[in-house]
């Protein structure tokens, strides 16, 4: 794995389609970050279920040992914080030096891969049975509305990623063309004998990292089995001369669901809410 204490990262992107750079944020800033991902977490899955409705920015798995919340997305605009960051200097001048121009972001989401072994809702869910994501690329998904193939996501680490904790898996040099998909129960997989499912690597880094990769990059994600969170902040971003618009891609969920959660919020101020999850207890 090649991190910026060796010079030629520029030219291992260009080889490998990643480069992963260590302790990018301090451990105070990645405090903060896991405080807003914590406030997220709350305002969404409590106001799914105060309105008795399943938020259209929520991800969840159920499974033997109950629900897991796979990820959030969007989320800039849940979040000032994390809206700041999506436009730090140290994301953008490392895309800027690959991509040879401005980045301009595309989506924003918040992976969370974090049990709620104790959660339950009082209305129907419509989960997922497992938290693995299948061996596939983002463009594969981004070919839809017709992104560039140009994309670059940044992915900061809000835990430590260990084997357990289903980190991100890459199969190095896959970048360098577009590989064909099928659909499968889960999602957009790479079509068999394309890749070898059992090779590829994990990206095992510590908090506070940040991981640089090409949207034709193939990865996936096993389950994680830690028992803990394995919070990962994933910005994409564009090349600006793809001229694609502003948030063409997340736009219409913001609109759909922001409604719901302005009425949350006043039924909070009511008295009315009903809470499921609070963060600074367990569930």
């Amino acid at each position: 794995m090649m991190t910026t204490n060796q010079d030629n990262w520029i030219q291992y992107f260009q080889e490998h389609g990643y480069v992963a750079m260590e302790r990018v944020f301090s451990e105070e800033e990645v405090q903060r970050m896991r405080k807003e991902a914590d406030a997220i977490l709350e305002l969404i899955l409590n106001s799914s279920n105060s309105l008795q409705r399943q938020s259209g920015r929520l991800d969840l798995v159920r499974n033997k040992a109950g629900y897991l919340v796979r990820k959030i997305q969007p989320i800039n605009d849940l979040s000032l914080y994390l809206s700041q960051i999506s436009v730090d200097s140290r994301l953008l001048d490392p895309m800027r030096t690959l991509m040879n121009e401005e980045p301009i972001l595309m989506e924003e989401k918040l992976n969370y891969k974090q049990p709620m072994p104790g959660l339950s809702f009082g209305f129907e869910t419509k989960p997922r049975d497992t938290d693995r994501f299948p061996v596939h690329n983002d463009w594969a998904y981004y070919r839809a509305q017709n992104y560039p193939q140009g994309i670059i996501s940044s992915a900061i680490t809000l835990d430590d990623c260990s084997t357990e904790s289903g980190p991100i898996h890459i199969w190095p040099g896959t970048h360098k063309m577009h590989l064909e998909h099928e659909s499968v129960d889960i999602g957009l997989q790479v079509q068999p004998g394309l890749v070898d499912f059992e090779g590829g690597e994990d990206l095992l880094l510590p908090a506070g990292s940040v991981a640089f990769f090409s949207s034709l990059l193939v990865h996936n994600s096993r389950p994680n089995i830690s028992g803990n969170p394995r919070r990962m902040m994933i910005y994409s971003h564009y090349p600006t001369s793809a001229e694609m618009g502003v948030d063409v891609r997340n736009g219409p969920t913001r609109l759909r669901e922001a409604p719901y959660e302005w009425e949350y919020s006043r039924m909070k101020l009511r008295g009315e809410g009903r809470d499921v999850f609070s963060a600074e207890a367990p569930v």
